[in-house]
């Protein structure tokens, strides 16, 4: 992402396809046309279960998510949030590719989900008093759960069951103590795996209950990614973990290693440090991409 453009790199070729860009007329960010791209910095990033549609939230005063293809980079759908929504800080696609679920900078921290196919507003609540920081889907097969985690605080949203109420703190029976929680994320199992700012994952099943906690880091957790039995973390020691997860435990670790910083080739120490730690990951065919 640069600024309020998608960007699509082909490794092969080499080249570059762009969501966005097109000329616009110079008005006020408020009064710009966002139906079909983003006019503002895109602050939030999630990519579909198959890697084949992207969507993307800004910041604005009525901030505009774009659901988009991952290959073509041509539009598919617009939402807009309310009037004082601010921005978009989180967002997630879930694995049926129906629906987007996103948290907005208000102060009240609104969860708003939509139904892509029908382009309507399915719902919106107040999420938190709390700066809600991620928000995940479940990956198990018809399970419509999803997942926000913040401020010391996780709360599991359940829309698709009327017997239940619609979101539910984690149930932790003093097995860990509360942290501010950064990441999170599911397997095909519909186990979730949160961690935070004490370098620790929490491990959570379809009932709410967190079952174990354990140190992966020296420090915040800021990443997080579940594939193939395989749970991948990334934190401010500027290094990444490769567990073995399936949510019935033990997590056993397989690897970790430390990503180096890049310097330049002239003996310039502007750039010492530059690369700092992982934002995002993602794990496909036994390769591990670190945002």
């Amino acid at each position: 992402m640069v600024a309020a453009l998608g960007l699509i790199l082909d490794q092969e070729t080499n080249t570059m396809k762009v969501f966005g860009g097109s000329e616009t007329k110079m008005v006020a960010k408020i009064q710009a046309d966002d139906s079909k791209h983003h006019q503002d910095d895109i602050l939030a990033l999630d990519v579909s279960a198959d890697r084949k549609t992207v969507v993307t939230g800004q910041v604005g005063h009525s901030p505009s998510v774009h659901v988009w293809d991952a290959e073509t980079a041509e539009h598919k759908a617009t939402f807009k949030l309310k009037e004082g929504s601010r921005g978009v800080s989180a967002l997630s696609i879930s694995p049926c590719q129906r629906y987007v679920a996103c948290v907005d900078m208000h102060n009240d921290h609104n969860v708003i989900i939509y139904n892509i196919k029908r382009g309507k507003q399915l719902m919106t609540t107040k999420g938190s008093s709390e700066k809600i920081i991620n928000v995940a889907w479940s990956k198990k097969p018809d399970d419509l759960r999803f997942v926000t985690v913040g401020v010391k605080e996780i709360k599991f949203w359940n829309p698709a069951d009327a017997t239940k109420k619609l979101a539910q703190k984690g149930i932790f029976e003093q097995r860990a103590e509360l942290t501010v929680f950064t990441c999170a994320v599911f397997d095909n199992e519909g186990n979730c795996y949160t961690a935070g700012v004490n370098g620790s994952v929490y491990v959570w099943d379809s009932n709410n209950q967190l079952k174990t906690a354990f140190k992966a880091h020296d420090g915040e957790i800021t990443a997080l990614a579940h594939e193939d039995g395989k749970l991948i973390t990334g934190g401010k020691d500027k290094k990444v973990a490769i567990f073995s997860a399936n949510g019935q435990g033990p997590e056993t670790l397989e690897k970790k290693f430390e990503l180096v910083d890049h310097h330049d080739e002239g003996g310039d120490d502007d750039h010492d440090g530059y690369f700092a730690y992982p934002r995002s990951l993602d794990y496909l065919n036994g390769k591990i991409l670190v945002g």
